[in-house]
């Protein structure tokens, strides 16, 4: 009897996640399209461009050799987050963007891909940042710091 009321419980609360859920995910699509946000919702909005920018990378992986300049510099890749990533940007290199690790180190990184992004042809830059990366949960003005943030989801996505 014990055991069937907790699994209930469970599923109940499953439930309601799964329902709060929506109700974020809906909320966030609302905010994105105001003008003028509070600072709880620009952190809100903030925090779900980085999630959905992680989430994106974690579930479709980075090009193979880019990969592999992140494990020659000792950065976990699997325990890290993708915060910004642009790839085929014109006029400049193929590949660009920044990686926070589980140790709170921001990377930029700058190199140029094969069309397939399966060979590296040159390695531009791969740049410790973290100094341009303030992590303070409560900053006058503006509340969380986007390096606060970013840090947040990548506990979140790490499950810690």
């Amino acid at each position: 009897m014990v055991l069937r009321e907790m699994t209930e419980n469970s599923c109940l609360a499953c439930v309601k996640a799964l329902l709060m859920k929506k109700r974020t995910e809906t909320n966030i699509d609302k905010l994105k399209n105001q003008r003028r946000l509070n600072v709880e919702e620009q952190i809100a909005v903030k925090k779900n461009q980085i999630f959905s920018e992680a989430k994106y990378w974690r579930i479709n992986g980075i090009p193979q050799p880019l990969r592999q300049i992140f494990l020659e510099k000792g950065v976990d890749i699997d325990k890290s987050i993708i915060i910004e990533y642009e790839q085929n940007f014109h006029g400049i290199s193929t590949d660009e963007g920044i990686i926070l690790t589980p140790h709170a180190e921001f990377f930029k990184f700058d190199v140029d891909l094969n069309s397939d992004k399966t060979e590296l042809i040159e390695l531009y830059s791969l740049t410790n940042i973290s100094v341009k990366f303030e992590i303070n949960e409560h900053k006058k003005g503006i509340g969380k710091t986007y390096g606060f943030l970013a840090m947040k989801v990548l506990r979140e996505l790490n499950n810690e």
